[in-house]
């Protein structure tokens, strides 16, 4: 059988041994439904803090790519969300107590500019950088995120946690609206964003901000975040969705184990080296470490090639469009465990075993949430009623282009020569007779 036509294959199930001793903790102390969700909250903590890593991207080969991921925790209200505070606790402690004492140096000096008098000229204002957000202005984004290039000559990355999506809708809607645009820039390493306003309470640079995210919420909250704007701007794009299942009435609430002290140290070491990886004793940055990942460029090319028959199959816009950044994130998520693991070559293995099923589990999770709103969005009509199913399993094994066109009319697609151009292209099908318009499929 050609290659062309062999199905990709299903991606492998991970376990506690697919991870590094620092990520197996919370896969081991988390109850099943909660196992997939508390390791991603902690990779996401663990790429905020390994800010100095960078890798190169097998479909990105002139940048690096920092290990950058937009986390969404979703669940009914009451289902558990809240498992990721004492993750988040846990992990970016030591961040936070480095946060606390800048932010207690930009007291002083708000406190000595209320106490002095007029006529009393003042020092300059104090560079402080602090990484852990939760709600914030544009304005004082900007600034933060020039504060950085001010005292290092470098960006950070931040860390974003909300305990709960909607309040951001509730108190700030502006606020909100400025996080949409931002998503789409912090997502990529070297996407600038600039203020240049008149208002004496902006900050007006051009700063390279760049952060992780970890939003738990509702769908409720989550449909005012991404909404119709964000969905076709690609925003949704970015995001890596986990869903807390709660499927059971009346099913008494899922306990986590507590960590042993030999896996809270385990954690700690690696937080700790993470920060030393990222600051000196002196408080200046660490050099850039860039993780040889070429091992998995193999693996990663034949997963996207899977996707882009499918795509070729079934005309789906948003298949297309969602696969790309799902392989991205799993990339970058894959980097993190490489390092964590000493980037030793016994653990490649494993690595490519996650990639392959992270890459899978964020596009099904995109496809699930915003799939058919996307397509309906790049529909050639206005029918909504028929279903995204795969378009070439549709056809008979034997099949005119009228036939094609026909089906295609209905499902609001391209004309059939689009696909019959790609599905020859890729052997899908072939043409006994050149004078008639009648194809096979080759399978």
């Amino acid at each position: 059988m050609n290659k062309a036509n062999q199905k990709p294959k299903s991606p492998p199930s991970v376990t506690a041994a697919d991870f590094p001793p620092a990520v197996r903790v919370f896969w081991d102390t988390a109850p099943e439904q909660f196992k997939v969700a508390s390791v991603l909250t902690a990779i996401d903590c663990y790429c905020a803090l390994a800010t100095r890593l960078r890798a190169m991207y097998v479909y990105d080969p002139l940048e690096p790519h920092a290990m950058l991921i937009q986390l969404l925790v979703l669940g009914e209200p009451g289902s558990g969300k809240s498992f990721t505070r004492p993750i988040v606790k846990q992990l970016m402690r030591p961040l936070k107590l480095k946060d606390l004492e800048q932010k207690r140096i930009e007291q002083a000096y708000a406190d000595l500019k209320k106490t002095a008098s007029k006529n009393k000229q003042l020092p300059e204002e104090p560079i402080t950088c602090t990484r852990n957000l939760q709600t914030i202005t544009r304005a004082k984004l900007v600034k933060r995120a020039d504060m950085f290039i001010r005292k290092y000559g470098e960006p950070l990355a931040f860390f974003f946690f909300t305990e709960e999506l909607a309040t951001m809708t509730e108190s700030n809607k502006r606020a909100f609206a400025d996080l949409n645009t931002m998503d789409r820039l912090a997502y990529d390493l070297g996407a600038e964003f600039g203020s240049d306003t008149l208002s004496d309470a902006s900050y007006n640079a051009d700063v390279d901000i760049i952060y992780c995210s970890l939003f738990c919420g509702t769908d409720n909250a989550l449909a005012e975040y991404i909404n119709k704007r964000a969905i076709e701007g690609g925003n949704c794009t970015r995001k890596v969705l986990t869903r807390i299942d709660d499927d059971v009435l009346g099913e008494d609430a899922p306990i986590f184990r507590q960590q042993t002290a030999e896996e809270r140290k385990t954690v700690s070491d690696t937080v700790n080296m993470l920060m030393n990886e990222t600051y000196t004793e002196e408080d200046t940055l660490q050099p850039v470490h860039m993780v040889d990942m070429e091992w998995i460029n193999p693996t990663v090319r034949r997963w996207c090639a899977g996707q882009r028959e499918i795509v070729i199959k079934t005309g789906s816009r948003a298949h297309n469009c969602f696969y790309k950044r799902s392989s991205v994130s799993a990339w970058r998520m894959a980097t993190l465990l490489y390092h964590l693991w000493g980037e030793k070559e016994e653990a490649q293995k494993k690595v490519i075993r996650f990639y392959r099923f992270m890459a899978q589990y964020i596009l099904d999770g995109l496809l699930n949430q915003w799939g058919k709103e996307y397509d309906q969005m790049h529909k050639h009509d206005d029918d909504d009623s028929t279903p995204k199913v795969c378009l070439f399993d549709q056809m008979p094994q034997r099949f005119s282009r009228d036939q094609l066109n026909e089906v295609c009319a209905k499902q609001g697609l391209s004309p059939g020569r689009t696909f019959l151009s790609k599905w020859r292209k890729a052997r899908l099908i072939h043409q006994p007779n050149p004078s008639e318009e009648i194809y096979e499929k080759t399978y």
